[in-house]
């Protein structure tokens, strides 16, 4: 299936239909061909119209149509079917987005209007990109989206059609279990960083499970107190856990309660076939640290959910056909070799990719295993949405911003934190796409989290676009995902 796409706005858009003098679009005129009332995108049944997030490695937002739904409007306005497209493959994730009216379109669209700047080579200065038009790459916006589409896909809107985001294989969808895992860390510890992150000290550990919408599982939460280590948590007070009772035991127990744990849920997923486990976490790189010291095998763990949503994959697909010439890889410039060897133009242009002009003839073939875990950290999704680091070191501080109702998160227990992970991603992932969501909670959220935000956007957004060069911004980043077979390499045991 060669699954393409159609760019409507932003920098080098596809659709260029009405113009407005000058090579510029009238965007006036696009904007109510697409979301206005008489627009053929408007679904019969009264559900919203829904276009394609597209973002790219960089981390750059591209709006989107579905090559049916360019075929809607041509047939709708009598337009010429686009010379240009891109495939799927170009994306690091592809989420829904919904319109419900003209004005929240025009709005979107707008974040991505490129400022034409005289005696300037024209780049992505909108906006909603101009902070990631360099090559730097940045997993975690793409990775924020890979949650908001597999909440979609387990029925959190239930409304999307697979094959129009490139999903090919569902086979997960029915037996995928949802888990939490969270740990309270020793505090203060004065180790050097390294010993901190590779032998983290817990002071407890928690355990829950949630639906497939996010909910919690009550009686599912298990809560485990270090018995070694508990009166090393003098910097905070210990919270009574309300989800269950808490079992104080040794350091051996709980690593042994631990292995069995993980060792249960990935045999019973594995009788099943496609029953893999998404575990939240928080500081990924330590909570794996953590599981693998307690002798949790975690070598076939994959991080994110990129694999399981087959982004890996596509991209695998997109990387071989690069590295190799032939009739599936072509440059699809419109030539063709004449009867004397000599290369002509095509009198019948056909549409091909913007970029790297090149087209891709068959999806990657449909995989016959899936890895038994999926790890996905929190915290990273949420300082992509906000855009700074501040008050993302717990669980508790993240809760707090998003707008959820703690009674008491001046403390430690990984018992209630492995709870409040689910209503901290459902929050997330249950949203807008992260464009949209910044810019609400920008507008709603409480002053000193709206100033960290805005202060944020002023780091990374020049306040003078005629001397400003993209080449000269950085942003913090999150660290670059692990594509070898196992994202945590082998499993290992510690005392420490």
């Amino acid at each position: 299936m060669n699954c393409s796409f159609y760019q409507i706005g932003g920098f080098q858009p596809h659709i260029q239909w009405w113009q407005a003098g000058r090579g510029w679009s009238d965007d006036k005129k696009l904007v109510e061909e697409i979301a206005g009332r008489n627009s053929p995108l408007w679904p019969h049944n009264g559900e919203p119209i829904e276009l394609v997030l597209g973002i790219k490695r960089t981390g750059t937002s591209h709006l989107l149509l579905s090559e049916r739904q360019v075929r809607d409007m041509i047939r709708a306005y009598r337009q010429p079917f686009p010379r240009r497209s891109i495939h799927a493959l170009e994306f690091e994730s592809l989420s829904p987005i919904y319109l419900h009216s003209k004005e929240e379109f025009e709005q979107i669209f707008g974040r991505l209007k490129i400022k034409h700047i005289k005696g300037r080579t024209p780049w992505d200065n909108s906006q909603e990109n101009k902070a990631f038009s360099t090559s730097e790459y940045h997993p975690e916006r793409g990775a924020f989206e890979h949650g908001r589409l597999f909440y979609h896909i387990l029925g959190g809107k239930g409304r999307i059609d697979p094959g129009k985001f490139n999903l090919h294989d569902l086979s997960w969808a029915d037996g995928v279990k949802i888990y939490s895992f969270a740990i309270s860390l020793r505090s203060p510890d004065t180790r050097p960083s390294q010993d901190r992150i590779n032998h983290p000290i817990a002071l407890d550990c928690g355990l829950a499970q949630a639906t497939l919408d996010l909910s919690y599982c009550e009686t599912s939460a298990i809560h485990y107190i270090f018995y070694n280590h508990r009166m090393l948590g003098a910097g905070s007070p210990k919270l009574p856990f309300v989800h269950g009772e808490t079992e104080e035991l040794d350091d051996v127990t709980i690593s042994a309660r631990l292995r069995d744990f993980f060792s249960a849920h990935i045999h019973e997923g594995s009788k099943g076939g496609s029953k893999p486990i998404v575990l939240l976490v928080h500081n990924e790189v330590v909570s794996m640290n953590m599981l693998k010291n307690c002798g949790v095998d975690t070598s076939s763990w994959k991080s994110g959910l990129r694999d399981l949503l087959n982004f890996s994959a596509l991209q695998d697909h997109r990387n071989d056909y690069r590295r190799r010439d032939g009739p599936r890889y072509r440059d699809d410039r419109n030539r063709r070799e004449s009867s004397n060897g000599r290369t002509e133009r095509s009198r019948s242009p056909r549409p091909s990719t913007s970029g790297s002009q090149l087209r891709y003839d068959s999806p990657p073939s449909r995989r016959t295993s899936f890895a038994p875990v999926y790890v996905v950290d929190i915290k990273p999704h949420y300082t992509a949405l906000i855009q700074t680091t501040t008050a993302s070191e717990s669980v508790t501080a993240i809760a707090g911003p998003l707008g959820l109702d703690l009674v008491d998160i001046k403390g430690w227990c990984a018992g209630n934190d492995a709870v409040t992970m689910f209503k901290i991603w459902h929050a997330m992932v249950s949203g807008p796409s992260i464009n949209e969501q910044r810019e609400l909670r920008i507008k709603n959220r409480d002053p000193k989290l709206r100033a960290a935000m805005i202060a944020a956007t002023n780091l990374v957004t020049p306040r003078n676009d005629s001397d400003f060069d993209p080449t000269t911004i950085t942003l913090p980043t999150q660290e670059a995902i692990n594509h070898d077979d196992s994202d945590y390499g082998e499993s290992s045991n510690s005392d420490d």
